[in-house]
C-alpha cells in the first residue's frame, strides 16, 4: 500500500504484476484531497519509442524495496 506521505519517494520505481513480471515504472499518483488516499497510479510502459501511461487502482498494491507490487496479474 502507498502512503500519501511516500508518495514522492515511490515515483520511478519498477511496477511488477503479481509473479515479479516487470509491468512498467510507476509515473504518478494521485491523491484524494479530501481523504488523503490514493485511489489511482499511473504506470509508464511499453518500449521508449512507444511509452503510455496505464491507470491502474492502488487497491491492493505492496510496497516492497524498490518496487511497488500490483495485485493485478494481468501485464499491460
Amino acid at each position: 500500500m502507498i502512503h500519501a506521505a511516500d508518495v514522492r519517494e515511490w515515483r520511478n520505481r519498477d511496477v511488477v504484476d503479481t509473479e515479479s513480471h516487470k509491468i512498467g515504472v510507476l509515473e504518478a499518483v494521485y491523491v484524494d484531497t479530501t481523504t488523503d488516499d490514493p485511489p489511482m497510479a499511473t504506470v509508464r510502459t511499453g518500449l521508449p519509442t512507444r511509452r503510455r501511461l496505464v491507470f491502474v487502482p492502488r487497491e491492493d498494491a505492496i510496497a516492497g524495496p524498490g518496487r511497488l507490487r500490483s495485485a493485478m496479474s494481468e501485464r499491460w
